[in-house]
């Protein structure tokens, strides 16, 4: 993005997460519909780097190099979501390892203590032993 402008960043953001979210079909291609006729969804995972993707950057670092402030809450906010969604991943069973991860990956205030230290080495401590 060349310059910057808020109803785009706006517009981008909510274009990303509404294409998060996918109707299902099955073999034939046709829409699945619950039992009340309402057609049913599957919700791709929201990433940090599909942001990005999604407001024109070629890095994920730019999210949060912003200067303008209106368009840093927009961007904070979209990244709150993402975090968010990653988090309530923790409570199933299948997904709680890699949203862990994820989670820790992406947002310093996950990291533990021990990651924290070493992660200027890129080393994980809880793999490391």
């Amino acid at each position: 993005m060349k310059k910057l402008d808020e109803e785009v960043v706006k517009k981008r953001i909510c274009a990303y997460f509404d294409s998060r979210r996918v109707e299902k079909r099955d073999q034939e291609g046709n829409v699945l519909l619950s039992k009340g006729g309402e057609v049913l969804y599957d919700e791709k995972p929201y990433t940090v780097t599909g942001l990005a993707l999604a407001l024109g950057f070629s890095d994920r670092d730019a999210l949060f190099g912003i200067r303008n402030k209106k368009i840093k809450v927009l961007i904070d906010r979209a990244l709150l979501r993402i975090e968010e969604y990653a988090e309530e991943k923790l409570f199933c069973k299948d997904t709680f390892h890699g949203a862990k991860l994820f989670l820790e990956a992406n947002y310093k205030r996950w990291q533990g203590e021990e990651t924290q230290e070493i992660a200027g080495l890129g080393v994980c401590t809880q793999w490391a032993e």
